[in-house]
């Protein structure tokens, strides 16, 4: 009887080694695999950073020629195995805690799909605003053919908001999901505080900033203008109308504005919040996810963990970015001296911007799928609750 208890122990289905899926193993695999591949190459061009002056040298042999291939597309290959472990690790804590609803992937595939899928449209966005209006990162590397970059971009850009989302679902479900509080007025009053200060710190930084702008071809805005879009339009809107929402959405306007007018890297300050205040309340009106909402109700949890999983996403990215052929670099002049103290490509300050995005690109996704049901298309399962972030 003992043996036999001893048994059905080993063979039970909460057993640690068991509960271990094999999409985890897969993408700590194929991680494993790329890394691998990726230093044989950069041993084979003599470490070699791209961009350089120096031209590579040809690889010689099918291993060279799948190592470089793997340099080459290195990101993208990153990201599915990254989305590969994170789906592992949310499958492995729901049976362990036997709740279906943590595997975001396997409950909800269609809301996952989505994400996917508009990803990639709304990183477009964001790339148009830069190369058209702030230049503050540059492609290098990229495939002569466009149909060979579009098969890259349908990966690499499509995981960048899953990427994100999955890790903050893991860390809500790590324990983020417990800070909350009860007060309603304290609350009410600290979602007030958040969006004033928040927005006219910023604007106050890029006021400070801006006279070290480049003003040649006209480029440069007058401080009138510019205070006038990042301060008044919000900051009145909050005193007239004592709402937090309405004062969120004149905040971003006038963010998002900014960032296009203003024609500098400078307008990373505003891009990366600008979203946030102007869509997220549309996001409550209509009834669906908020952030704002879950301040004035005492939920931290799941933009603290969205911030989080910004962070985690961005140092994967810039350590997949620097030795990859296909990559990008930064310009970022209006942090001075800072811009020399780097992670790889990235300036430690900049990794800030990091964590406003992923809140951003959530934001984001709840807008597009909200507006596709007002549409009458329902394309992705609703949250199971106010914690889940996919």
């Amino acid at each position: 009887m003992k043996n036999a208890a001893i048994t059905s122990a080993t063979k039970s289905p909460l057993s640690p080694w068991r509960c271990l899926p094999l999409t985890l193993w897969l993408g700590l695999g194929l991680i494993a695999a790329c890394q691998v591949l990726l230093l044989l190459d950069v041993n084979r061009r003599g470490g070699i950073v791209i961009p350089s002056p120096t031209p590579l040298p040809r690889p010689n042999g099918a291993l060279e020629h799948v190592a470089r291939w793997v340099a080459v597309n290195m990101t993208g290959l990153g990201w599915i195995g990254y989305l590969l472990v994170f789906d592992g690790l949310l499958t492995r804590l729901s049976r362990t805690r036997r709740d279906p609803t943590i595997a975001s992937i396997r409950a909800r595939p269609n809301r996952f799909v989505v994400a996917w899928l508009t990803s990639i449209p709304v990183w477009c966005f964001f790339d148009w605003v830069n190369f058209y209006f702030m230049d503050a990162w540059r492609y290098h590397g990229l495939p002569p053919q466009f149909s060979q970059r579009v098969v890259g971009y349908f990966i690499a850009f499509a995981a960048i908001s899953p990427g994100m989302f999955l890790a903050a679902q893991l860390y809500q479900r790590l324990g983020l999901s417990r800070l909350c509080t009860r007060r309603d007025s304290a609350n009410r009053r600290a979602a007030w505080t958040i969006v004033l200060a928040v927005n006219l710190i910023l604007a106050g930084a890029v006021l400070l900033l801006e006279p070290k702008l480049d003003a040649a071809a006209g480029q440069r805005l007058p401080m009138w203008a510019s205070a006038g879009l990042l301060v008044v339009p919000g900051t009145a809107a909050l005193i007239l109308t004592h709402s937090v929402m309405v004062g969120s959405v004149a905040f971003g306007i006038g963010f998002t504005l900014w960032a296009v007018l203003a024609r500098d890297p400078l307008g990373n300050l505003t891009l990366w919040v600008g979203l946030i205040f102007l869509l997220d309340p549309l996001n409550h009106y209509l009834g669906g996810p908020s952030i704002l909402a879950d301040w004035r109700k005492g939920r931290w949890g799941r933009w603290l963990a969205l911030m989080a999983a910004g962070a985690t996403c961005g140092l994967c990215w810039e350590f997949w970015n620097y030795w990859a052929l296909a990559k990008w670099t930064y310009d970022l002049p209006f942090i001075g001296g800072l811009e020399h103290y780097k992670y790889f490509e990235m300036p430690w300050i900049g990794f800030l911007g990091f964590l406003p995005f992923a809140v951003e690109c959530w934001v984001v996704l709840n807008t597009i799928v909200l507006g596709l049901e007002r549409l009458g298309l329902r394309v992705a399962e609703p949250l199971p609750n106010d914690q889940a972030v996919i």
